[in-house]
């Protein structure tokens, strides 16, 4: 047994978060569930409501992992979306919740094991760690009880779709014609054809520039922009100033035992059965020296450990049922215990080894101690010189408040509301009616827990239409490019063309007029990257050459096109892949679990109410 599961734990709410914290296993980031009293609900699934405090909680989480992925290119606007795929997925994981439910799903105890053991996230050294799965639940607020409660959820909910895929097949034929598509090789040349290069046979007149000028109008506007004075706080830099003692560290030492401990880790190996008279009949075979693995793998109903000679490994308190866990760590090396009773039948246990907790010595964690007392100390001086920043800047200026809380002004740049060179909510405060409007200091913004700032405005500039001096070196660039790719279109095609109509003698005049040669390409397949993925996935759209090469001409972007002769085509006789039916059906069965979720959205009474998000 690895874990408190309860079989009948039935927790909706704590559903909510195993996408954060499953296979890939995002740990990173939880901490504690929100509640209050004026929560209310936000969606109601059937007879299942999903409460605003869970809401913000699965939003908020989703909000900061995005944010840390764009940095400073997270756009606020971006909010709306997370917040309707957050409530869309919410509904999703509770529509099939219900359904596992209404199916009767459930998962043993020996597939929870293996799922959690097998997480990279919990290893050392290529092997399961207990202390290490224990350190990143603690770190994240979790204890195994709930962590692995969630666990066991989303493996039956899983169990819908793992079903669907079960329950599939292709046959032999579909399966080789499949493998032969897979397989295929294609050879062909190609000329690609750059506009840039093309650019001096294009002229545009002040007439040209003019009308665009005036008929986009619109599109040079320049929005409005704002220079902010800020007083900025970081830890980092406050950190720069502290100064540890010996003393202090020695009390830190003192303060932080559990943190640099190893806890006490027994190991020990099992034998589960359902009844007490059965128990009492297992220990007195024991007891006449009958071998304890091989009872276990004769009446364990454990399936995750009787193979093993229902060995638990190394495991420490908090992770065992409670019954189990008293009784363990009682236990001398080499005693056999009487049975057991818990949630889960009858135990016989034998204690086969203990480790002793352990505390690293003081000099060997010496520099964590420095680095930890320091960041303590200057997160603590941050918060102090925050409240004292909060409180002068309500009254006073910038100036005067750096002035007393010897700190300095910066400048920004000039920066409009769409700017992403600043954090969000530095951008959204100098845009604030209090900053721009009003003329008054910021309140107090927290950038992140180790940054603060407090800004006010130093200058803003209207929204314009920029004028014609401005924008024309920009709309002559843009209407250049524009010709000079109508003149690549037309080369390309009339090549492609002249080709098609077997006239080889002028589609190679006009090729070599424009310094225009085919590359040839060998035989590649559909996942090569020579000359590149792009291209071969064009080579592998066109038609198959009958008696002569297909050609094409196709624009890459808005600055090439590029001419396509497809030369040759031809397939394996290989055996299809063990794997390439569960591929295609995964596929496949992606589709129809998509087709569920929408059936069940459809069929259930699903609420949602989006003024409350």
């Amino acid at each position: 047994m690895l874990s408190t599961i309860r079989n009948k734990s039935k927790g909706w709410v704590a559903y909510l978060i195993v996408g954060l914290i499953t296979v890939p296993f995002a740990l990173f980031g939880i901490n504690q569930y929100f509640t209050g009293v004026s929560n209310v609900a936000v969606a109601v699934v059937n007879d299942d409501d999903i409460m605003k405090d869970e809401f913000l909680y699965e939003f908020n989480s989703n909000k900061r992992r995005i944010q840390e992925q764009l940095g400073s290119n997270y756009d606020p606007q971006v909010d709306n979306i997370v917040k309707q795929s957050t409530i869309e997925t919410m509904i999703n994981q509770l529509l099939l919740s219900q359904l596992a439910d209404k199916l009767n799903y459930s998962t043993a105890s020996g597939e929870l094991m293996a799922t959690i053991k097998a997480n990279d996230m919990f290893h050392t050294d290529g092997v399961f760690s207990m202390e290490k799965y224990q350190q990143l639940l603690r770190l994240n607020g979790l204890n195994p009880t709930t962590y692995e409660s969630l666990i066991l959820k989303e493996l039956t909910q899983n169990q819908i779709k793992f079903n669907l895929l079960n329950s599939s097949f292709m046959t032999p034929i579909a399966l080789d014609k499949l493998q032969k598509i897979n397989d295929q090789e294609r050879s062909f040349s190609y000329f690609q054809i750059e506009t840039n290069d093309y650019l001096d046979n294009v002229s545009v007149s002040n007439a040209d520039v003019d009308n665009y000028f005036t008929e986009n109008n619109d599109t040079f506007i320049e929005p409005q922009k704002v220079k902010v004075n800020f007083i900025e706080l970081e830890a980092d830099e406050i950190a720069k100033g502290i100064s540890i003692s010996e003393g202090e560290l020695e009390s830190l030492y003192e303060e932080e035992q559990d943190r640099f401990s190893t806890e006490e880790e027994r190991k020990a190996q099992h034998i589960l059965v359902e009844t007490e008279e059965t128990a009492n009949e297992v220990l007195d075979l024991i007891n006449n020296g009958l071998n304890f693995a091989d009872l276990s793998k004769e009446y364990s109903i454990d399936t995750g450990s009787k193979d093993k000679a229902g060995d638990l490994g190394y495991f420490t308190k908090g992770v065992m049922v409670p019954e189990f866990e008293s009784t363990v760590f009682e236990m001398s090396e080499g005693q056999i215990s009487s049975p057991i009773k818990s949630d889960f039948g009858y135990h016989i246990i034998k204690l086969n080894s203990v480790k002793e907790s352990t505390l690293k010595s003081f000099s060997s964690v010496r520099d964590e101690l420095v680095s930890l007392a320091t960041d303590k100390a200057a997160q603590k001086e941050l918060y102090k010189l925050s409240e004292e920043l909060s409180n002068l800047s309500y009254e006073l200026s910038l100036d005067e408040v750096a002035a007393q809380l010897n700190l300095s002004v910066t400048e920004s740049d000039f920066f409009n509301q769409n700017s992403t060179n600043y954090d969000p909510s530095f951008v959204k405060s100098a845009f604030s009616d209090v900053v721009l409007n009003k003329g008054e200091n910021s309140e107090l913004i927290e950038i992140n827990q180790s940054r603060f700032v407090v800004l006010s405005l130093n200058e803003k500039l209207a929204k314009r239409v920029k004028d014609l001096g401005e924008v024309k070196d920009e709309i002559v660039s843009h209407l250049s490019t524009v010709a000079a790719k109508s003149l690549v279109d037309d080369l390309s095609n009339k090549v492609a063309d002249l080709f098609m109509a077997d006239n080889k003698e002028s589609a190679n005049k006009l090729m070599k007029d424009n310094n225009l040669e085919w590359a040839d390409v060998d035989w590649v397949k559909r996942n090569s990257q020579d000359p590149n993925s792009d291209i071969v996935s064009r080579v592998f759209a066109l038609s198959k050459p009958v008696d002569s090469p297909t050609y094409s001409s196709q624009s890459i972007n808005n600055k090439s096109v590029i001419v396509l002769r497809l030369n040759n085509v031809r397939t394996s006789n290989t055996q299809p892949i063990a794997e390439l039916g569960g591929i295609v059906l995964g596929f496949e069965s992606e589709d129809v679990f998509g087709s569920i979720i929408r059936s069940l959205k459809s069929s259930n009474e699903v609420k949602v109410f989006r003024d409350l998000l």
